[in-house]
């Protein structure tokens, strides 16, 4: 008896471990590649995230749209390597933030309508992925002044690639249930443009899709993916200041009230070594051996299969992106702030 629970409980780890790879790789690769980072920072932080998740059960660390607007900030005032420092002091701002401000109906109203306007934000600056325009800017309004100035000119090739995304992201996880649990649509979604484009465009060199270019492996690839090559200039302690602030902000609103200790201590890990923050998404289990597969699985795809990653159509990582926020807002908590609190119940 004990010797098919062994079996069954090896399975499900495998099972999990193969899940969280595809689920975190597949966020992992969208996030580097949407802020101009290789597939070393994706690597490693895979491993941080498997590392961290490994007894949390049912959830997994992984990057996200969210946390990707400060980010976006940072990298267009600063560049990537002030990122670390950026992350080091916006988790600090975080961890303050959830000790301050104890969380109640009307706090989770207020932290749901910040998370709408966060999505609205995160979908401007997103949009330039997902239509391939060209555009410019740190923020909404720059990223919203730079499609005026440009116009809006999609690659209608790779719209259809991001469109297919966007659609498949929708209706993938309602359409299949039980299969998104195993196979995630976020995963799912990237393949299918994937394979369609290697079908359509065979040639990279010939290809005029918006691909991800820092993923392709060469001899002047970068061998790690931390260490400053540049020197910390006065003019951007302002804006790594405000990028700390507003990615604190945000890892507050996105973070769950639990755990804020380990979110803490993965992130700073994460800063580090992938310049990537993270936070928890939902999985349906996770373990030690899981993580062993997840790490494992990525790293052969990463290591053996970079030029074929690279082929994957911006377009849909800013599609893939731009749906995932959506689909996170808590649309439940909105009418909160207009309920009046129930008398002698504490909000």
């Amino acid at each position: 008896m004990s010797s098919i629970l062994n079996k069954q409980n090896i399975k499900t780890d495998i099972l999990s471990g193969l899940t969280g790879a595809m689920l975190l790789g597949s966020y992992s690769l969208c996030a580097a590649a949407s802020v101009g980072l290789g597939l070393w920072n994706v690597f490693f932080c895979i491993i941080i995230c498997a590392i961290f998740s490994a007894k949390l059960k049912n959830k997994i660390y992984a990057p996200d749209a969210f946390l990707l607007v400060p980010v976006h900030y940072v990298v267009s005032e600063c560049g990537n390597y002030y990122l670390p420092i950026c992350i080091i002091g916006g988790v600090t701002v975080y961890f303050l933030l959830s000790k301050i401000i104890k969380r109640n109906k009307r706090i989770n109203s207020i932290i749901a309508w910040a998370t709408l306007v966060l999505a609205l934000v995160a979908t401007v600056i997103l949009t330039n992925h997902y239509f391939g325009i060209g555009a410019s800017g740190s923020t909404a309004i720059e990223m919203l002044k730079s499609y005026r100035s440009l116009g809006f000119h999609p690659h209608f090739r790779g719209l259809l690639y991001g469109t297919i995304t966007l659609f498949a992201m929708i209706t993938y996880p309602f359409k299949f249930k039980k299969l998104n649990k195993t196979l995630p649509a976020e995963f799912m979604t990237l393949l299918i443009p994937l394979i369609l484009n290697l079908f359509l465009n065979p040639e990279r060199e010939l290809t005029t899709v918006n691909e991800i270019s820092t993923f392709v492996y060469n001899k002047y690839y970068p061998p790690i993916p931390f260490g400053f090559s540049e020197a910390f200039e006065k003019t951007n302690i302002l804006p790594v200041v405000l990028g700390c602030l507003y990615l604190g902000f945000v890892l507050f609103l996105r973070s769950s009230e639990n755990n804020i200790s380990r979110n803490t201590l993965t992130n700073m890990a994460s800063s580090v070594v992938s310049f990537l923050p993270v936070r928890q998404f939902d999985i349906t289990s996770y373990s030690v051996a899981s993580a062993i597969v997840t790490i494992l699985v990525s790293g052969a795809v990463i290591i053996l299969f970079p030029n074929l990653l690279a082929r994957i159509p911006m377009h849909c990582v800013g599609a893939l992106l731009i749906v995932s926020a959506w689909q996170q807002v808590p649309y439940k908590n909105l009418s909160l702030l207009f309920k009046k609190p129930d008398k002698g119940v504490k909000e």
